[in-house]
């Protein structure tokens, strides 16, 4: 029996993991509440508490998870494919636009601008001038 009880405890946190990615992705931040949460993962809003006490806890479980999830559309072999490729993900990919638009409240700002100039190989300079770039055809087509 308790290899069951171990079992249903992991699906719920999974879900609960599934139900705040689609949250993020589809909706924003913005409407990431426990209660919100515990609908759309269909259990109680205290079945949430016994696998997070806090949001920041979950957040801090789903940031790696959306993190790969932008990141795999991503070429970082040089500042030119790095934005090639983040043109084309925003152009052609709806998922990849809502997570670049919605997951802004859940990454740190710099964090994520950070991490972009340290994981593209290439001239520093010409490496911030194609994140810049990129920042800004979000803004005007994302």
């Amino acid at each position: 029996m308790p290899r069951v009880s171990q079992a249903v405890a992991k699906q719920t946190r999974q879900n609960i993991i599934d139900a705040t990615i689609k949250i993020i992705t589809l909706e924003g931040a913005e409407m990431l509440t426990f209660s919100h949460i515990a609908k759309k993962a269909n259990i109680s809003r205290s079945g949430i508490n016994c696998h997070f006490k806090r949001k920041e806890d979950l957040l801090a479980e789903v940031e790696p998870i959306l993190a790969e999830r932008v990141s795999q559309a991503l070429d970082f072999s040089s500042p030119e494919a790095f934005f090639a490729s983040f043109k084309l993900a925003v152009d052609e990919d709806r998922m990849f636009r809502n997570l670049i638009k919605n997951t802004g409240q859940v990454f740190e700002k710099s964090k994520g601008h950070g991490e972009l100039l340290e994981i593209i190989n290439g001239d520093p300079e010409e490496v911030k001038n194609a994140v810049y770039m990129a920042i800004g055809y979000a803004v005007v087509h994302a």
